[in-house]
């Protein structure tokens, strides 16, 4: 069975690192055996952002919503509540019941 995440890039927190910051969350993906099904980009302008992002985990079916840095992440709570929230340096466990009793 595969587990899945989608990567999460903030436009105004990756600047001009752009492709770096896709890189870590390719590597992280790897590293943790995600199966990278997507890569949200979140501008300022962007609509809702948390709808959109934990809509988006929940439709791709994600365990985990991965990104380069915590700045990356703006609306932690709402995401957690679908997923786990991964960074290089934090992990954010989701907080649904249904999850951390161990069933998905």
């Amino acid at each position: 069975m595969t587990v899945k995440a989608i990567g999460l890039l903030l436009l105004d927190a990756s600047g001009p690192h752009l492709l770096r910051d896709e890189r870590v969350i390719t590597e992280l993906a790897d590293q943790h055996g995600y199966t990278l099904m997507r890569l949200i980009t979140i501008a300022h302008d962007t609509f809702m952002p948390a709808v959109l992002i934990v809509t988006t985990a929940h439709n791709m079916g994600a365990s985990a919503v991965i990104a380069p840095s915590i700045d990356h992440i703006k609306h932690a709570r709402a995401i957690a509540v679908v997923c786990d929230l991964i960074t290089p340096t934090h992990r954010i466990p989701c907080t649904s019941p249904d999850r951390r009793g161990g069933m998905s």
